[in-house]
């Protein structure tokens, strides 16, 4: 059996010794106090390995408060909270805060010790859970992650993954779901009409407890079938959210949808690397103007010293104009790479759609830019199955294990 290890945190001296005295001899369970104030029971936790703590209620900072903080920074950690008297508003905080159980002093010994052991055991099974769900996810992914990338501003990496997403759920019926990842400044939302009840900041505060379900109901439906997992509304939640976080969520939306589509930020950035590492195609967004296509060929080079897999990488022209002065063969030869596909230049039509919040392949479908949509989602579907036989085979290229964590130190 488990050693399970309690820390008792600002309880009164006498409530104190009642418990040490009821653990004393449970084999499977040593106490650890000196822990009077919230700050005191963080540093502890920084400090020390603790499984259960018993939280009273009325700790210097408020019981419930520092049970959120608990449950917020230390997932793993479960909480007691022992009360004076049991209310209706009491269970309710205790809820909320995230306390696994409530005890009312006085309490018998061993309803002290069935409420740490069931509390424990409960927390054990939930992340025996989550890393099987995590498992099956990485390894039965069914879907594609696509993710929309380029390293420069106003190039239109929103426009494309947005009617991407669309062409892709109107071609087949195909379960899509959109990730807006420009963490700070996503407009994803915007581009659809939408108005986010939810973002990915919500989901990251329920990550203890994400499963496939759960996720889905974050996500915001759109009236072509798209759904969409928001980016933050407000740009200071970005702090909160990691690599491991966005990750998690990326395989899990796989294993659920047949097409994830990633709009990125303009940036190499180290919270949104798995949209890299795990993407089975990378449209790789350029426009033929001098100032991108430097822009571009700098990205292509970092990719490919960091190894990137080529495999991945197709290079999407977007503002394409007959009588423009750069021509498509010009953009393939300053950029060394073939153009996977081509979106005709037509700003009328796409102000119309961003003003309306509507996407251009539903706002006019039969339009040449729309038509370049549907080509290019009948492409992607086209190599659904090669990707899947390829699986294996890319997994085996060189690791991209950090890479935005690389540029980002350069």
């Amino acid at each position: 059996m488990d050693m399970i290890k309690v820390l008792i945190a600002g309880v009164q001296p006498e409530v104190k010794e009642s418990i040490i005295d009821a653990l004393a001899n449970v084999e499977y369970i040593t106490t650890t106090d000196g822990a009077e104030s919230s700050d005191q029971v963080l540093d502890m936790l920084d400090q020390r390995h603790i499984d259960v703590v018993l939280v009273d209620a009325y700790i210097s900072g408020n019981g419930y408060k520092l049970t959120e903080s608990i449950v917020g920074m230390y997932p793993d950690v479960v909480v007691v909270i022992i009360e004076r008297e049991l209310k209706e508003d009491t269970m309710r905080a205790a809820l909320f805060s995230g306390a696994k159980d409530v005890l009312v002093y006085p309490f018998a010994p061993a309803k002290l010790v069935d409420s740490i052991y069931r509390s424990y055991q409960a927390e054990k099974k939930r992340k025996m859970s989550l890393h099987a769900r995590a498992s099956k996810a990485k390894a039965g992914s069914r879907g594609q992650l696509i993710t929309v990338f380029g390293t420069k501003g106003g190039i239109g990496k929103t426009f494309l993954a947005t009617n991407l997403a669309v062409s892709l759920a109107q071609l087949n019926g195909e379960r899509v779901a959109l990730v807006d990842l420009d963490l700070d400044f996503g407009n994803a939302a915007l581009a659809l009409n939408i108005i986010p009840q939810f973002t990915i900041a919500d989901v990251v505060n329920e990550m203890a407890n994400l499963d496939q379900d759960l996720l889905e109901s974050y996500l915001i439906p759109h009236r072509s079938g798209v759904k969409l997992l928001a980016a933050n509304a407000e740009p200071q939640m970005t702090e909160f959210v990691n690599a491991d976080h966005v990750g998690y969520i990326l395989r899990l939306l796989k294993n659920t949808f047949d097409y994830v589509i990633v709009d990125m930020p303009a940036r190499f950035y180290d919270p949104v690397d798995p949209a890299l590492q795990e993407a089975d195609m990378l449209l790789l967004l350029a426009t033929p103007e001098v100032v991108t296509l430097r822009n571009i060929k700098s990205c292509l080079n970092t990719l490919s010293m960091l190894k990137y897999p080529s495999s991945k990488i197709q290079i999407v022209l977007n503002k394409v104009d007959p009588k423009a002065d750069i021509k498509p063969k010009d953009v393939e030869t300053t950029l060394n790479a073939k153009i996977y596909s081509s979106l005709l230049a037509d700003y009328r039509q796409v102000s119309s759609s961003m003003n309306q919040g509507i996407p251009v392949v539903s706002l006019y479908p039969r339009s040449k830019i729309s038509r370049g949509f549907h080509n290019l989602a009948s492409k992607i579907t086209d190599k659904k199955k090669a990707w899947k036989d390829k699986r294996d085979e890319v997994e085996e290229e060189d690791s991209t294990e950090g890479i935005l964590q690389e540029v980002s130190n350069r």
